[in-house]
């Protein structure tokens, strides 16, 4: 009996524990859920009041009280990125939305398309040529790439021993002996280059590369008496030969009897049909005859008669650049340019070419590859800049002012000093936003070049000019004044205000 007690007892106080257990949990989950409502209840009713404090704010009414006027400063024009290195403003960047709309003549596809990268165009090395070179040791002409690259850099001892390998590698080849007179000549060694020139028409006494190039050796006295013996060489043993009407006809084009030399001309197209020389002669004596167009056609037939004259095609460049037809200049260049990579005068004129036509990135790319040949051109180091100028200007216009800082560092990186190229490259903007007929972008930019530079007067003819496509005739004459007093003589303004008296 004793131990089933005990037992009943052990087994009462364990249910005991468990209920006092049960009911600690119990209150203790009844307090959390307590705990979460009250909470919950404070957080809806500060949302009440938060939703009934903004209703209240709402409904106050509005000051009366006028806002102060502000006077606006005036807006900080283009060329101020200059003095700042293009530290953009927020109010610049927000007008560049509503200035992009007046800068569709630049994309004739997409006016929003935002302008690339401007890259170089390739070009090759002196390794490049040098490596050719050896991989071809039996090919005269690459051998001849070779020499005049090496006459580009200055390598002058490089390029005569290039020239007197190939004599001995190739003595009865007359291109051999004429890729060395050409080299004397250039160097002025005319003694040299007219023995070279006899060992070419010896060989081969009509040879045409000698013969067309001694009917353009007209440049100076020493090179017109070189060019009237080779040709009176070849003369001599061939008398029926080009050399013969070539001479013949130089001497008319200097006696200024230009009927007989475009006759002489005709005839020796005829019966020398293979030889240009004549066909760019004619095309010279049309120009000095003012048959602009004829000549045109004639150094263009010269040049598909002989797609490698490097002389036809730089005629035909100068032709258009003169006529003001610079985009088909630049094109022309570049065909001098394809002939002989390291003519560097043609690389600058198909530069000024794209300039002038107001391709700012082409010219660029043209005055880039320049410096690769040439790095001391101070010219180009004041035109390059001006370039990059301009397109930074561009850039941040159309709303692209990463690319404008970056194109303004490269301006600095060809030229660090400014005052040598930012008032023309204002100028030449001031120029170029009056014929877009941007008015207001003119004669901001015409202002920073009088600021840069105050007795410019060049900059008040430009601004005398936009005025007067403006229509506005009096502030056009004033600033034409402006001009002559700063520049009495050589001045345009001059004939602008007697134009503008015979108007009124």
């Amino acid at each position: 009996m004793g131990e089933v007690q005990f037992g009943e007892t052990l087994s009462a106080q364990s249910k005991k524990k468990k209920k006092s257990a049960s009911k600690k949990r119990s209150s203790s989950n009844k307090k959390k859920s307590s705990k979460k409502r009250s909470s919950s209840k404070k957080k809806r009713s500060s949302k009440k009041k938060k939703s009934s404090s903004k209703k209240q704010k709402a409904t106050k009414p509005e000051s009366t009280k006028p806002l102060p006027i502000v006077n606006k400063g005036p807006q900080i024009n283009v060329a101020a990125y200059a003095d700042e290195l293009y530290q953009l403003s927020s109010e610049l960047e927000a007008s560049n939305k509503e200035m992009a709309k007046a800068t569709r003549y630049i994309y004739n596809e997409k006016p929003k398309k935002k302008l690339g990268n401007i890259e170089s165009l390739p070009f090759l090395s002196t390794g490049d040529y040098e490596t050719d070179s050896r991989n071809n040791p039996n090919n005269i002409y690459i051998q001849r790439q070779l020499g005049l690259h090496y006459e580009n850099v200055s390598n002058w001892e490089g390029a005569k021993d290039v020239y007197l390998r190939q004599i001995k590698k190739h003595p009865a080849n007359p291109d051999a002996h004429f890729y060395l007179g050409s080299f004397y000549a250039q160097l002025g060694e005319y003694e040299k280059a007219r023995q070279s020139f006899e060992e070419a028409l010896e060989l081969n006494p009509d040879h045409k590369g000698t013969i067309d190039a001694m009917a353009m050796y007209t440049n100076s006295p020493d090179q017109k008496t070189l060019s009237e013996q080779i040709l009176g060489m070849s003369s001599k043993r061939a008398p029926d030969g080009p050399a013969q009407k070539l001479t013949t006809i130089r001497q008319r084009l200097v006696e200024g009897n230009y009927k007989d030399a475009l006759r002489l001309c005709e005839e020796g197209q005829k019966n020398f049909p293979s030889h240009n020389g004549f066909l760019q002669l004619t095309g010279e004596t049309q120009l000095a005859m003012g048959n602009v167009e004829a000549a045109k056609s004639a150094f263009q037939r010269s040049i598909k008669l002989n797609a490698k004259d490097k002389s036809s095609h730089s005629s035909l460049a100068n032709l258009y650049f003169d006529l003001g037809k610079y985009v088909y200049a630049a094109l022309s260049f570049s065909d001098v340019i394809y002939l002989d990579p390291d003519d560097s005068d043609s690389r600058y004129m198909q530069g000024l070419s794209y300039f002038k036509a107001k391709e700012w990135g082409r010219a660029a790319a043209a005055w880039e590859d320049l410096l690769h040949y040439k790095p001391d051109n101070e010219v180009v180091r004041v035109l390059l800049p001006q370039t990059y100028y301009i397109l930074a200007i561009e850039y941040n216009r159309l709303g692209n002012p990463s690319m404008g800082k970056q194109s303004f560092k490269n301006a600095l990186s060809v030229n660090p000093n400014s005052n040598q190229w930012l008032a023309s490259s204002m100028s030449t903007l001031g120029g170029y936003y009056r014929d877009k007929r941007m008015y207001r972008e003119s004669l901001a930019a015409y202002q920073e070049v009088i600021e840069l530079a105050p007795s410019d007067a060049e900059a008040y003819l430009g601004i005398g000019l936009t005025y007067w496509n403006m229509d506005e005739k009096d502030l056009a004459i004033s600033s034409w004044q402006k001009s002559l007093l700063i520049k009495p003589e050589n001045n345009e303004s001059q004939g602008w205000l007697i134009l503008s008296k015979q108007e009124s």
